[in-house]
């Protein structure tokens, strides 16, 4: 029987502020990620993983609140049939006095150990499991010069034992998340140390190092990001990694988590037709709901099209969605000349109006941009006041 495990990091306990987000959405991407410990408690289940390994950040600070700390206990302690093992990272190092100490004064469910020192730990085996040895390499500061999981490569476990290393860092050459540059992983520890998995906390998207070596990902996303397939119109959503260990083969299924899904999303728009295909894409999907979209269009519009854009994506888009970020600074307006002549202005202002629109259309104005938006925003009000 193989050994078992849901590997899991980065879940950022805590976090109030997200990517800009207005308070009321805020406070439900941080409610989002409590909830986080409940669904991976389900994942760990469904994949018959007797245990959960986050590795590191379990928690976004050091000077959380009593409140979110005893909740986040509280959740897992629920989990009553899971071992949960917990990893100090760069948001939640462990240091004299600190969180992880405050945390311990609280009393440590029985079912949740904390990996503070880097000594090799028996994991409790499953009924038919064979016996498998947790090598944890914790972080005492936010940033290390030394790699933290060298001490792996000599750490003394007994013959025949299964070795498996959890830590929080940056392996070199595979990209950079914040701190990069900081907490160095080599990328060949797992074969050094003779590991039969690495599981490993930092990046907040999965990614595979080697035949035994992963990044779990964030099970909540926190930020838009470009999907690393190449998708910019898909940053994606929580994920786990459910680990069977027999012997020397880890075999690693992606394991969905998140409750929100985060999309980025830079089209080029000119058209009404190109406008009704974008809120229809989004407005398709399944759960709706639970996207979280920035949207950032390009291009250049007529007064209609701007109309339409704010009739489909300002204002039905945005209100089935759990958060619409817009940002309209490379969307341009440009009217044409029938609908700069029907707009209904008179005296002064129609005067003004239209020496706008001759400067807009002179290539040579070094203003002709600004007198662009002058006449949208001018047609704007019009449209506002009736």
């Amino acid at each position: 029987m193989p050994v078992r495990l849901l590997h899991s990091s980065d879940l950022h306990i805590g976090r109030s502020s997200f990517a800009g987000a207005p308070p009321d959405k805020a406070a439900l991407l941080a409610e989002a990620r409590r909830d986080a410990l409940d669904r991976l408690a389900e994942a760990a289940r469904g994949a018959g993983a007797p245990r959960v390994l986050v590795a590191g950040d379990v928690f976004d600070g050091t000077q959380l609140s009593d409140h979110t700390l005893d909740r986040a206990l509280d959740r897992m302690k629920a989990a009553s049939d899971l071992a949960w093992h917990l990893l100090p990272g760069n948001h939640d190092p462990h240091r004299p006095g600190g969180l992880w100490e405050r945390l311990g004064r609280k009393g440590w469910p029985p079912n949740v150990r904390a990996h503070l020192a880097a000594a090799p730990v028996p994991l409790d085996p499953a009924p038919g499991e064979p016996p498998a040895v947790l090598l944890p390499a914790p972080l005492g500061h936010r940033r290390v010069p030394g790699d933290p999981t060298s001490w792996m490569d000599h750490a003394a476990t007994p013959d025949g034992v299964l070795r498996i290393g959890l830590a929080h860092g940056a392996v070199a050459g595979f990209g950079a998340e914040e701190g990069a540059e900081t907490n160095p992983i080599a990328p060949d520890r797992a074969t050094r140390a003779g590991l039969a998995y690495l599981a490993l906390g930092d990046w907040h998207r999965t990614l595979r190092v080697g035949l035994a070596t992963w990044y779990s990902g964030t099970p909540e996303p926190d930020r838009f990001r470009i999907d690393p397939d190449g998708d910019r119109t898909r940053c994606g959503g929580g994920v786990a990694l459910a680990v069977e260990i027999d012997g020397p083969t880890a075999r690693v299924e992606r394991v969905p988590t998140g409750r929100f899904v985060w999309h980025l999303a830079e089209p080029v728009l000119a058209e009404t037709a190109e406008i009704e295909a974008l809120a229809n894409r989004f407005l398709h999907m399944q759960s709706a709901a639970d996207i979280v979209l920035r949207l950032a269009p390009r291009g250049a519009l007529t007064l209609a099209g701007r109309e339409h854009f704010r009739d489909r994506i300002e204002e039905t888009l945005a209100a089935r969605l759990r958060w619409l970020d817009l940002d309209l600074s490379e969307l341009e307006v440009r009217p044409e000349d029938e609908e700069l002549a029907a707009i209904d202005l008179e005296g002064a202002v129609r005067i003004a109006a239209d020496r706008l629109a001759a400067r807009a259309r002179d290539p040579a104005d070094p203003d002709a941009a600004t007198a662009w938006r002058a006449l949208v925003e001018l047609w704007l009000m019009r449209e506002l006041a009736r």
